[in-house]
Order: C-alpha cells, then sequence, then structure tokens
C-alpha cells in the first residue's frame, strides 16, 4: 500500500477511535498537515475512505490470524480463541466500540463491513473442523457454530449499548468468545 494512503488510514482510525464518525476530512487533513486534494486523490469520499480502512483492518486480522494458526506454541482451541478475537498490535488502542455509528451515517459502510464479517472465516472455519474431528469441541454444523460467532460479532457492533458496559471493544469480545466457547467444548 502506498505510503500516503496507508497513513491516511491510519489517522483515520485514529480519529474515528476519539470521536466515532464526527470527524471531518478538514481535520484529517489539519492534523496530517496535508492537502484535501492529497486525499481526494486517494478516496473519493469519506464512504470511500471508510470501506478501505474496513479492508486495510481486515487485511491486518487475515495477516495476524495467520501468524497465529503458524504458531506451534498455541494449541488448537486457543487458536480458534485467538483467530476470532485477533487485532492486530496496532489497533488495541482503536476504539471499535463506535462503529454502530456506521449504520445510521453510512449505512452502504455498515453493509461492506458485515460482508466482510459473514464472509472472512476460512481460517477459522478449517481451526473448527480440525477441533471437532479431534473431539476436542462438540461434533456440530459449522454453519450453526460459525453463525454463533457472527451473530454475537454483529450484534455487538451494532449496539451503542456497548459503551456503556465499562470494558473496551477487546474485553468484550473475549468475554463473548469464552462464553460461546464454553459452550461448545467438551
Amino acid at each position: 500500500m502506498e505510503d500516503i494512503k496507508e497513513r491516511i488510514i491510519d489517522e483515520t482510525l485514529i480519529r474515528f477511535s476519539k470521536v466515532g464518525l464526527k470527524f471531518t476530512l478538514d481535520e484529517l487533513v489539519d492534523e496530517m498537515h496535508i492537502s484535501k486534494k492529497t486525499i481526494y486523490k486517494q478516496f473519493k469520499t469519506k464512504a470511500d475512505l471508510l470501506k478501505a480502512v474496513i479492508d486495510y483492518v481486515f487485511e491486518g486480522i487475515r495477516e495476524k490470524e495467520i501468524k497465529i494458526i503458524d504458531d506451534n506454541s498455541i494449541d488448537l482451541v486457543q487458536k480458534i480463541r485467538l483467530s476470532i478475537i485477533c487485532l492486530p498490535d496496532k489497533y488495541k488502542d482503536i476504539d471499535f466500540r463506535k462503529v454502530y455509528q456506521l449504520k445510521s451515517k453510512y449505512p452502504d459502510v455498515y453493509e461492506y463491513l458485515i460482508y466482510k464479517i459473514e464472509n472472512s472465516w476460512d481460517n477459522v472455519d478449517r481451526l473448527l473442523i480440525k477441533a471437532m474431528e479431534k473431539k476436542l469441541i462438540k461434533d456440530m454444523p459449522l454453519t450453526f457454530v460459525r453463525l454463533l460467532f457472527i451473530g454475537c460479532i454483529k450484534q455487538l457492533i451494532a449496539s451503542r449499548e456497548m459503551l456503556k458496559v465499562g470494558l473496551s471493544f477487546s474485553e468484550i469480545m473475549e468475554t463473548t468468545i469464552d462464553v460461546i466457547m464454553a459452550g461448545i467444548l467438551i
């Protein structure tokens, strides 16, 4: 990815974490000390920028997922858990609890995010199948297990209630996945 594009995306994530979607492109360019023209060369609209942020975050998640899967020091059940909740280290401080704002302000971007959530399970699916074969988790339809995880994640990101529970996004995800994992472990 081009350096300027990556810088814009990183700064967008930081602004989003601080103020949600209320930031303007003017604030973004002021913070970065670049021109609006520089942003518009990369992204036609704020919605395009937000979709690029989603792609960038999911690319980082995929890379971290692969590292987890390839790490032989982690047992299979833990690999499943870590793969589902993984966020690249540089996003650990980003407040993803504000994602619910996308639903009303940028519904097409929100739908794109949901699409990415629903269609990024290849690695986890392989781990779940392997865990079922090894009798580490209950043998049940893979689609059902995946839908449990997806349903919880979608509900959590769609709700502003997450801001009220007093936990970070990572803590909420860990707790949710722990509850589901407790139900499918043998």
